[in-house]
């Protein structure tokens, strides 16, 4: 079986926990100077950023300003929200700040959405979980308003407004491509629909993403896929294991603070790999699964750069290792 070509990406979320904390300045300082090297010394294709809100690690709340500083900095790689919640935010002002970093970086931004789901986050923002899936679908009403470069009005249940043209004007015919995430079937459907590609963290949300085209007859231009991988790619996964254990930990019992996973805390980071939280695995081995995710249709694959708390210069090697031994098996 042929297996289609696959982009590799970076993803980056920014956490600083206190057991591992840095200086803030210099933690990004670092992270920004691994950026520098993704651009320009590896064969990496991009770079995407997650968001969360009102987390003691220092989970990046602004994916946007940071997307802003990262298109300074590049000239190369794409760069993606991954994600934004968008029903949090004003969709005029995510509009604004996305035909920003288009212009900012000749239409290399790729907006990356998706419902959210953390109670503390909606509270904090002044709504509400109850209405997110009318949030989500107003908003991007909006936004595909916003990237027309036309004048245009709303009047909608959570935002009205007179007409206006939202500016900086897109740098391309519609503005940003808006891609969609999430796990659950409305949300493969909704992407379908409604965005320019889906983003999952599994090779079933990819395919069920794929059947829900098929059903809806989706154009093929809005079909692209991306999966985030928890994926730890190391020439030796048994020292990798011992070094990173403390790192994953936190990584997965924050998921379970967030109320996404619902388990008890992990306390051994074995447990995480026996239960197929993370691939623990060489380069032959990654690349042995990263083709099992292009025969299931993803066409991008991101990585994290770090776990929160690991050091810079750790994930780093892995990086290198990865481009160096991995991504050129899935070259054109």
């Amino acid at each position: 079986m042929v297996v289609p070509p696959v982009k590799f990406g970076v993803f980056y979320d920014f956490r600083n926990p206190a057991q591992f904390r840095q200086d803030w300045t210099e933690r990004y300082r670092q992270i920004f100077d691994q950026i520098d090297w993704v651009e320009s010394g590896s064969n990496f294709d991009g770079v995407s950023v997650s968001e969360h809100h009102f987390v003691d690690d220092g989970y990046t709340p602004s994916v946007l300003a940071l997307a802003t500083g990262i298109a300074a900095r590049t000239e190369r790689v794409t760069i993606a929200t991954n994600i934004i919640q968008l029903p949090l935010h004003n969709p005029l002002r995510v509009a604004e700040d996305s035909l920003t970093v288009d212009a900012l970086s000749g239409g290399r931004f790729r907006l990356g959405v998706a419902i959210g789901y953390r109670d503390l986050e909606f509270a904090g923002f002044e709504t509400t979980t109850r209405h997110r899936a009318e949030r989500m679908e107003e908003a991007i009403e909006i936004l595909r308003g916003a990237f027309s470069g036309e004048p245009f009005a709303h009047a909608g249940r959570h935002w009205s407004f007179p007409e206006l043209r939202v500016t900086p004007l897109p740098v391309r015919e519609g503005g940003p491509p808006i891609w969609m995430g999430g796990t659950a079937p409305r949300a493969l459907e909704r992407a379908a629909r409604i965005g320019d590609g889906f983003m999952a963290s599994v090779n079933d949300e990819v395919i069920g993403f794929r059947e829900a085209c098929e059903r809806l007859d989706t154009p093929p231009a809005r079909r692209g896929t991306m999966r985030t991988a928890w994926a730890i790619v190391s020439p030796d996964p048994e020292r990798a294991l011992h070094d990173l254990g403390p790192y994953m930990l936190h990584q997965v019992n924050n998921y379970i603070d967030f109320g996404f996973l619902k388990v008890p805390y992990f306390e051994d980071p074995q447990v995480l790999v026996d239960q197929g939280f993370y691939a623990l695995v060489d380069a032959p081995g990654a690349i042995s699964q990263f083709k099992e995710a292009a025969a299931a249709g993803v066409e991008e694959i991101h990585l994290f750069a770090q776990l929160p708390g690991e050091p810079v210069d750790s994930g780093s090697e892995r990086l290198r290792y990865v481009s160096e031994n991995v991504i050129p098996a899935f070259s054109p």
